[in-house]
């Protein structure tokens, strides 16, 4: 499954094991293509505007999306509809926003479900694992619930990779594991192997016109990226000298975009572009040491990154007409593109003096501009990090410090609430109280809500006390725990209308001497 890379700008790789999918190369960004490219001068992003696709004034409204830490990279469609994976509590659930509300899509009995792909009918492709704690691939929806779609349920593990937006879903299948094409119509098919590689293989992308992009495994290690047609068959697109190659994504054309290793001796990730026309081209590294790519636009604009030796990182934008670009930091050592959308709009996270890590939007006219500088009537405390997805109406999902949020570009009317960071301390003696708050805010700054606490240990309760002034707001309370261990403190707020929002993080509790034990 599509899991978070290292934000280092390395690779992901090996066979599946909960909770990482083998095969899967996952990168933190590439640069350009076409022949003789020159690589554009860097600028510093200071919270610019985004230019003409979206005012110098933009800001955005919060919505609150769910406690914990992502297991899959969140995907968002044009409706702003968003699936997601978050691991909280000690398990891994899938979620789905259908644009009002949060719904846990559930699993194949197992418990455990990851989100690896959203189409624009609000489909979700993925991987759960079933009441024997099998994994199987599944396609879920709002209207039928979770289908488990395993090719043959004797025959080991499957895994939902991609979805197109006709429903197409692939994966791989089996023990060993095939790559495999599932629809409503035909079912799972078998898509056969590569007859002089015919190793472990799996979907990772696919466009609306059924091209399939995966990658077959050598000898555990040495991996090459593949393509499937209806008419062609499988295909070994590792046209390069590559020991390792990975497709990213899939043009409209049926162009595959990817990362390849061309030799384990130096080390250095160079991204790629393919086409049947003109087999595998070698996209460059700019100025750096290595380059990766991390999203493609079906008309192949590149989002990613380009590492350099000292140990820096810089985002990254490329197109087939301008090459490759370096998008700059707040100040800080790093940046890198994770997503993008076909407006020219990119998203990922940048470095500020301090080292922080900041969320950022991007635009050629606009420069970079950081995201936390473009909140409406934001909780005080609330830092975002890391944008991840971004659809072409320029909404964003981001992680937080308060859980994974989605940014909407605010046009007035009603906004709703949004809760802040739990604020407590990480460490507390057992038996000394913990002083815990929680801050939110309504866009409307009317209404009265409730605040009910849980902390872990069994006991929790109703705030007793709200501060409430024009529509910002805090509550406050005190806990004291019996017995050392790691717990997970919650707030949860509710707004007038009854929807409620929580937000969570661990506090450890030690004995006298400073030491620990869990519960």
């Amino acid at each position: 499954m599509r899991r978070a890379e290292k934000d280092d700008g390395s690779f992901g790789g090996g066979h599946w094991r909960l909770p990482c999918l083998a095969l899967m190369l996952l990168a933190l960004g590439a640069p350009g293509n076409a022949p003789a490219q020159q690589l554009q001068p860097a600028d510093r992003g200071e919270d610019q505007g985004e230019g003409r696709h979206g005012s110098r004034h933009t800001t955005y409204r919060v919505i609150n999306l769910g406690p914990g830490t992502i297991a899959t990279y969140p995907h968002i469609n044009a409706r702003g509809q968003v699936a997601y994976s978050l691991i909280a509590g000690g398990g891994i659930a899938g979620f789905f926003y259908d644009g009002a509300a949060v719904r846990n899509i559930g699993s194949l009995g197992g418990g455990i479900a990851y989100v690896n792909d959203l189409n624009e009918a609000g489909q979700i492709a993925g991987t759960s694992l079933n009441e024997q704690r099998i994994e199987n691939a599944f396609v879920w929806s709002a209207a039928g619930g979770m289908l488990d779609i395993r090719a043959q349920p004797d025959r080991g593990r499957s895994y939902g990779m991609a979805i197109n937006n006709r429903g197409v879903v692939t994966g791989s299948a089996g023990d060993p594991a095939r790559l495999f094409r599932w629809s409503a119509a035909s079912g799972v098919e078998d898509l056969g192997v590569l007859p002089a590689l015919p190793g472990p293989a799996t979907g990772q992308a696919l466009n609306d016109a059924g091209l399939i992009a995966g990658v077959v495994t050598i000898e555990e290690e040495t991996t090459h990226a593949l393509v499937w047609t209806r008419g062609g068959g499988v295909v070994d697109i590792n046209t390069l000298p590559s020991v390792e190659s990975s497709p990213v994504a899939v043009g409209a054309g049926g162009e595959v975009a990817g990362n390849r290793f061309p030799s384990f001796d130096d080390g250095g990730d160079r991204p790629f572009l393919w086409t049947a026309a003109t087999g595998m081209v070698d996209l460059g590294i700019g100025r750096g040491s290595s380059a990766w790519v991390n999203a493609m636009t079906p008309g192949l604009h590149i989002a990613g990154g380009i590492a350099y030796p000292e140990g820096r990182h810089r985002a990254m934008s490329w197109t087939p007409s301008g090459g490759m670009r370096e998008l700059g930091t707040f100040g800080g050592r790093t940046s890198v593109a994770r997503n993008l959308n076909t407006r020219g709009q990119l998203v990922g996270f940048a470095e500020d003096t301090d080292g922080a890590m900041r969320a950022f939007v991007w635009s050629a006219n606009g420069g970079m501009r950081d995201l936390n500088r473009a909140l409406r009537h934001a909780p005080p405390g609330l830092v975002l990090d890391h944008a991840m997805a971004i659809n072409d109406s320029g909404a964003i999902v981001a992680t937080s410090n308060a859980g994974l949020v989605l940014l909407k570009p605010d046009h007035g009317g009603r906004s709703g609430h949004t809760v802040g960071p739990l604020v407590a301390p990480d460490r507390v003696k057992a038996g000394a109280p913990l002083a815990a708050s929680v801050a939110f805010v309504d866009g409307d700054r009317v209404g009265t809500r409730s605040v009910d606490w849980s902390w872990g240990d069994g006991s929790g309760g109703a705030a007793r006390g709200i501060v409430e002034r024009e529509g910002a707001s805090h509550a406050r309370a005190s806990h004291s725990f019996a017995a050392p261990g790691r717990y997970t403190v919650s707030a949860t707020v509710v707004d007038r209308e009854g929807r409620s929002t929580t937000v969570s993080r661990e506090v450890e509790v030690t004995v006298d001497d400073g030491a620990s034990a869990s519960p």
